[in-house]
């Protein structure tokens, strides 16, 4: 099976969050899809079950399980068949997903590639000092004055932690301890999203940390859904004028660029990157 690595979310290769794209995959079946996302060890790998015209049906999974829906993969995936995987350079490409259809837009004068967001839901978040405790800083670190926590769910879900800058931003470190407690008592949350309003470069008013659980704590380098859940926050906040760009993975040398447009819809968007093509031998 043709297969594709591609950096999201990234302005050059070798940066932002990587992905592997499986075409052809009608005639996998479940338990080796997961297998082969274990062997990727990927945040995400995609699976390609149909394309037709500018249509395709595709499968997201992590190294441990299925996701509904995830923006790195969504963008990467429909960057791939939209480019490499027909003919026709097409400007729009609908992925059927778990979650449901969602629209891409390929912008080729900017290189962006837009997704429209689905319809996050919001509830309370947790206090700040379980908020301190799991990302093991002290709660006068947080900012959760003007950015409170908020609890966020698009398929995968997140808790929306604001710290007051930068240096915060770099010290955080989730305690895993802490972390499996406060699964087990029954927040059943994908990952933190940790930011702060700053930008780690010159265009950027904000900068992000995503961790996450899969066998133990690992951090994401860009992740398309928790900027979904978090251009939604920052609409209903209403302090940004319409468009944001944020900053992740600057900590672990995978820096990525994530750009927010707060409209209607509310799109998300990153540059895709090509690194790699090949076949896949089962």
């Amino acid at each position: 099976m043709k297969t594709f690595i591609v950096d999201v979310f990234a302005e050059r290769q070798l940066a932002g969050n990587q992905l592997a794209v499986v075409m052809d995959a009608a005639e996998v079946d479940t338990e080796t899809m997961q297998r082969i996302a274990r062997e990727t060890n990927f945040s995400e790998t995609t699976f390609v079950t149909a394309f037709h015209g500018d249509r395709a049906r595709v499968r997201i999974f992590t190294p441990t399980s299925e996701l509904p829906f995830a923006g790195h993969p969504t963008l990467g995936t429909a960057w791939v068949l939209a480019t490499l995987g027909t003919d026709a350079q097409l400007a729009n490409i609908t992925l059927e997903l778990g979650v449901g259809e969602v629209q891409v837009q390929l912008d080729r004068s900017s290189g962006i590639v837009w997704l429209q967001s689905p319809m996050a839901t919001f509830s309370d978040g947790i206090g700040s000092e379980l908020a301190a405790n799991l990302l093991s800083i002290n709660t006068d670190d947080l900012l959760d004055g003007p950015f409170p926590i908020r609890s966020a769910d698009l398929g995968p879900s997140f808790q929306l932690i604001a710290v007051k800058d930068l240096k915060t931003l770099g010290q955080c470190r989730v305690n895993q301890q802490e972390f499996m407690r406060f699964q087990t008592d029954g927040h059943g949350v994908q990952g933190l999203f940790v930011f702060a309003p700053a930008g780690h470069s010159h265009n950027s008013q904000y900068s992000a940390r995503m961790f996450f659980e899969a066998d133990g704590i690992r951090e994401d380098p860009a992740t398309g859904s928790a900027n979904c859940c978090f251009a939604a926050y920052l609409k209903s906040l209403a302090i940004d004028d319409g468009k944001a760009i944020v900053d992740q993975g600057v900590e672990m040398g995978r820096p990525s660029t994530i750009y927010l447009d707060l409209g209607a819809p509310i799109r998300v968007g990153g540059k895709v990157q090509h690194v790699l093509s090949g076949e896949l031998h089962l």
